[in-house]
């Protein structure tokens, strides 16, 4: 003898309901489909506009390093602060492009926050070298790696 299934509610032949099994028999007691479950996709991401929020931060942090330690325009610190900004305004530009084609804008913010820092470390760093070229009061002592050792304020 074989088993029948216990009653409940199960697919019918028209895939839009379900219809009611009790036990022996089909019913006519129809329902439409429960829906299903909304899937969660997770949001598309935006790597360049991490990429240049990240690079505007080692270089704004470098600007700040470099005013803190007094070394000035130290060929190492204005390395890291052009490399910095660079990237961060190289990978902004185009990481405020993809999100302007994403849906909600995906990483928008970022990408502005990127091309802002590494602007602003570049500024810094121009406004550093152009005080050092102009003629402004300068400590003359230069530091170990042969870079002005710090302005006069």
């Amino acid at each position: 003898m074989s088993q029948l299934p216990p009653p409940g509610w199960y697919p019918d032949a028209d895939t839009r309901f379900q219809r009611w099994w009790d036990g022996s028999q089909w019913t006519d007691a129809v329902r439409p489909l429960a829906p299903s479950a909304p899937v969660d996709v997770p949001p598309p991401a935006n790597g360049l506009a991490t990429a240049a929020l990240v690079s505007g931060i080692v270089a704004a942090g470098v600007v700040v390093l470099a005013l803190a330690t007094g070394s000035g325009v130290d060929p190492l610190f204005a390395l890291l602060i052009l490399a910095g900004a660079g990237l961060s305004i190289g990978l902004g530009v185009p990481g405020l492009i993809r999100a302007g084609r994403a849906a909600g804008h995906v990483g928008r913010a970022r990408a502005i926050w990127g091309i802002c820092l590494g602007a602003g470390a570049l500024l810094a760093c121009a406004l550093v070298v152009a005080l050092l070229f102009t003629g402004s009061p300068v400590d003359g002592g230069t530091n170990a790696a042969g870079g002005v050792s710090r302005i006069r304020g």
